[in-house]
């Protein structure tokens, strides 16, 4: 099995990363989610974050 890491070029990847992590961070600081569930939200939301900056 082969796996291809080439960078994702498309700003709309980017953007609904993006998008995706401030949803969960929004969801984690009005209390929607809490306990383990916003610690692993907030894990996601920057994991989210960076390959949205990096572009991977």
């Amino acid at each position: 099995m082969h796996l291809d890491w080439q960078r994702n070029l498309s700003n709309t990847d980017r953007i609904i990363r993006s998008i995706i992590g401030l949803f969960l961070v929004g969801l984690v600081l009005t209390k929607v989610l809490t306990g383990v569930w916003a610690v692993l939200a907030v894990i996601f939301a920057l994991s989210q974050f960076i390959e949205a900056f990096f572009a991977y």
